[in-house]
């Protein structure tokens, strides 16, 4: 399902709750919540919970809040707040004309609810090219796509990225995207088994994940290629 149907009855959640907070009222206990269902989604785990989905995302440090969790993960839920957000975390669904990206990686590993148009969101790229670059016959641009499998992205030559180790202790992989000077999809690609982290809940102990990060990605040229 897409984010912005989600987003539709969180955003009257959201609405109702700051016309008339009381911050005494809030639920401010901290705890784990098990996903025990398949298919629940981070915006059910806000719905269900009275949290903006961006609040959960955020304290989870989430790759992307539209992920779908898999049965026998947990995830943190933070305080109540009189305002949720569920909008500051989504990645904008604007017309993209990109045909490749700066820098590279050029393989990118499918997760749970992932389809090519939701790729090509990540990657701020055109649907149709990563669906023409990748044998897409089988599939529609929203088809649920296997998890688990590598699909080939289209990578602009000449052009480059900085990539180095990375220590993430807040936000989600869209602030990153913008602070450095990348996109979501890319940062996924060079940490493909990373979803989320527990590790900033108090009673885990865990100590907060290490990514690969990619720096000021740009074209060397004006006039770039798209290598397929």
């Amino acid at each position: 399902m897409r984010p912005s149907t989600l987003f539709i009855p969180l955003a009257s959640l959201a609405a109702s709750l700051a016309s008339a907070c009381d911050p005494s009222t809030l639920n401010t206990t901290l705890y784990l919540y098990p996903i025990t269902e398949t298919g629940t989604t981070v915006f059910d785990v806000a719905r269900l919970t009275g949290r903006g989905v961006c609040d959960i995302g955020r304290a989870n440090l989430m790759a992307d809040v539209t992920i779908i969790p898999n049965v026998g993960q947990t995830l943190w839920i933070p305080p109540q707040v009189c305002e949720p957000d569920n909008t500051s975390c989504l990645i904008p669904d604007t017309n993209r004309t990109r045909t490749c990206i700066y820098g590279g990686p050029r393989l990118y590993y499918t997760v749970n609810g992932d389809t090519y148009d939701v790729i090509a969101r990540r990657l701020n790229i055109s649907t149709a090219v990563l669906l023409a670059d990748d044998n897409g016959a089988n599939y529609t641009a929203t088809s649920a796509l296997p998890v688990g499998t590598f699909i080939k992205v289209p990578t602009c030559s000449p052009s480059r990225c900085v990539i180095e180790p990375f220590d993430f202790t807040e936000g989600v992989y869209l602030d990153l995207a913008r602070k450095y000077g990348t996109t979501v999809g890319q940062i996924m690609m060079l940490s493909p088994t990373y979803n989320y982290s527990v590790s900033l809940y108090e009673d885990t102990g865990a100590s907060t994940p290490t990514i690969n990060m990619a720096y000021n990605c740009t074209a060397l040229s004006s006039n770039v290629t798209a290598l397929t």
